[in-house]
């Protein structure tokens, strides 16, 4: 059903007040994060201006998406508290409207909002940060500076139904390709007259001094392999097959914050099958597919703050009342994030429940203050 002439009026009003908070928002990053490249890289190297610039400008859409919630709740209320002052909501309920209606438009655009964070703002600024991290080490080296970006004391795991490999690795390069004195412990599923069961057995132990991933083979070098039973035997090489490649490696080193929605499933899914706790990354996609909702309960808090009539009076301490709703309610997102990351409760539940409650928790109030 398409918005009426009064709902796109209501939606343009919505949209300026959002595009005017979120220049200012990115005037505000711009500056000080332009300062800060300049303090913390500038610091080391001569570093010309315009690629402190050009630094925080591949920083800018992941801090984009982290104060869009407080955009949308600061939009509303500047947009709502206009027509409120202007008698235009007082207009548009004599007309016929109720506040269901009116409030249709903010909704109809957080979740358009929602839906173009969680599949296009999210995977940008996550493949920018990568870009950002990329370009100020390559800056930082050709300055003169030394930039260790290798990963030391690396625990990996990948494996089957059949078997499983512990890999360990005093140190990985910046590719996540090359790790050296690797050391693998190799455990085949035990099968009692042609059946699996749950039970694990040693199998062999090799120690390497290099070992790099190729076209889906650990290819090692100067290696020893141990099996029971059996004299250790020194080899030259040897190939091993596994689902591992050197993205998904580096991304196993990184924040889940790092890696973009479309990546974040098959993520999963491979971290899964290698036997490793994936809680973190499933809260984190779990948590982008929970935007339109969030979106939308803010939205949703900060419209009906400012709905009361201005010549009732109070209107400043509702919308003090909203900002410390809104911020309780991202705090508790984090904090429930925590709990569904640690294992402490199921993924979805952590992702969705605090973006829900906030939903629910306005429609009830608009209901008993528009309905009774």
């Amino acid at each position: 059903m398409g918005l009426n002439r009064i709902q796109r009026y209501i939606f343009v009003q919505c949209l300026t007040g959002l595009m005017l908070v979120l220049s200012l928002f990115i005037i505000t990053i711009m500056l000080v994060d332009v300062v800060e490249q300049l303090r913390t890289v500038g610091g080391d190297i001569d570093l010309p201006p315009q690629k402190a610039v050009q630094l925080s400008l591949m920083k800018l859409p992941g801090l984009i998406e982290q104060t869009l919630p407080f955009g949308i709740l600061v939009a509303a209320m500047i947009a709502y508290s206009r027509l409120n002052k202007r008698s235009e909501l007082s207009v548009i309920r004599a007309s016929g409207l109720s506040a269901w209606q009116f409030l249709a438009p903010l909704v109809v655009l957080c979740i358009a909002l929602g839906l173009f964070a969680m599949m296009a703002l999210n995977p940008l600024g996550a493949r920018l940060s990568d870009r950002f991290e990329s370009l100020r080490n390559e800056l930082l080296v050709t300055g003169g500076v030394r930039v260790d970006s290798s990963k030391t004391d690396v625990w990996l795991r990948q494996g089957d139904g059949n078997s499983q490999v512990v890999i360990h690795a005093e140190r990985v390069d910046d590719t996540g390709q090359v790790f050296e004195n690797v050391k693998m412990l190799e455990e085949g599923r035990v099968f009692v007259d042609g059946e699996p069961t749950q039970r694990f057995e040693f199998v062999r132990r090799i120690d390497a001094e290099q070992a790099r991933i190729i076209n889906g083979f650990w290819q090692m070098e100067d290696l020893i392999e141990n099996v029971p039973g059996s004299p250790p035997e020194r080899m030259e090489s040897l190939a091993i097959p596994t689902d591992l490649d050197p993205d998904t490696l580096l991304d196993r080193f990184t924040s889940p914050n790092t890696i973009g929605f479309w990546r974040l499933p098959a993520f999963i899914h491979q971290t899964e099958q290698a036997g490793l706790d994936s809680s973190r990354f499933a809260v984190r996609l779990f948590g982008l597919t929970a935007i339109p909702v969030f979106y939308t309960a803010m939205g949703l808090i900060g419209a009906l703050v400012c709905l009361r009539l201005s010549r009732l009076g109070g209107t400043s301490r509702l919308v003090a009342g909203g900002a410390l709703s809104a911020t309780g309610v991202f705090f508790i997102m984090q904090f429930s994030a925590s709990l569904g990351s640690s294992g402490a409760i199921p993924p979805v539940v952590a992702a969705w429940s605090p973006a829900l409650f906030a939903l629910f928790a306005s429609l009830a109030f608009l209901a008993y203050r528009e309905d009774g």
